[in-house]
């Protein structure tokens, strides 16, 4: 196996190998599918964080602390549903080259589906004394119609507990995003990448650009559970004041981004060369 490798850019020959490895997989019909598709997520994820600041900013409302507390905003609560869910429904979809791949796939792709289904609690906007804002009531129809909180009291929690059920989605589906940039983006396929007993020069370019991604991605979601896990209320504070989940969150979607983008074949200096 060839030297030119290191930690980021080395992959293994033997785990998650395809059933039938193509000798000329672009020319396949079903892959070239698989590519657009794969530039479509990678280009929702990329732009999820920044609709939400544009019409956040548009609206005049408050930046809020996470992706996910974008939910209860009255617009743009409905396009974060519905982009996290195409981004779900692809991953649910997505045909890979080993069962393993497919059914962590699948899994990941419920984790999506359960973040935007079950939202995060809090308004998200502390610092702001009102804003426009979606919330749970009950309702009581009059005379006079009334509305009253739920029984919890909270106007930004669906049900108690529900902020464990949307922190355990997430987490599922960004260690996913994580590992399958490592594991199964980074695998070395010798019919495919290996020529003259060397690894191909654009395979070890991507399989770098996989493993900045997916430690990107897991060093995020690590940090964001200590965070959660290991700090005061006004450490909290200080750090919701500045937004950072929110920072932190999009830094993920974005190296998720990358990573679908690489794996679309969207940079010409990274795809394979023609067979010989």
């Amino acid at each position: 196996m060839p030297d030119n490798t290191n930690i980021l850019t080395t992959g293994s020959t033997r785990w998650i190998q395809p059933r039938q490895p193509e000798k000329d997989p672009l020319q396949s019909q079903n892959l070239r599918t698989q590519n657009r598709l794969a530039f479509l997520v990678g280009l929702v994820a990329l732009c999820l964080p920044i609709i939400m600041v544009l019409g956040a900013r548009l609206d005049g409302d408050c930046y809020r602390d996470s992706i996910s507390h974008y939910y209860y905003a009255q617009v743009l609560g409905s396009i974060f549903v519905g982009l996290l869910s195409f981004i779900g429904g692809f991953m649910i979809a997505y045909s890979g080259e080993h069962w393993i791949e497919d059914t962590g796939s699948f899994i990941a792709g419920v984790g999506a589906f359960f973040v935007a289904i079950f939202p995060t609690i809090g308004n998200g906007c502390e610092d702001h004394p009102g804003f426009l804002s979606r919330v749970f009531v009950q309702y009581h129809s009059g005379p006079p119609d009334r509305v009253v909180p739920m029984p919890d009291g909270s106007f930004f929690m669906l049900f108690p507990d529900v902020g464990d059920v949307h922190r355990m989605a997430a987490s599922v589906l960004f260690i996913y995003l994580g590992v399958y940039c490592l594991v199964v983006m980074r695998r070395i396929v010798p019919e495919r990448h290996v020529r003259d007993n060397r690894l191909i020069e654009s395979k070890r370019r991507r399989n770098l650009v996989y493993g900045i991604c997916g430690y990107t991605i897991l060093g995020c979601v690590t940090l964001l559970a200590c965070i959660g896990f290991l700090t005061g209320p006004e450490f909290k504070v200080w750090w919701n004041q500045w937004n950072l989940t929110f920072v932190f969150e999009t830094t993920m979607l974005w190296a998720f981004a990358l990573a679908w983008f690489t794996k679309g074949r969207q940079f010409k200096w990274m795809n394979d060369p023609a067979p010989v």
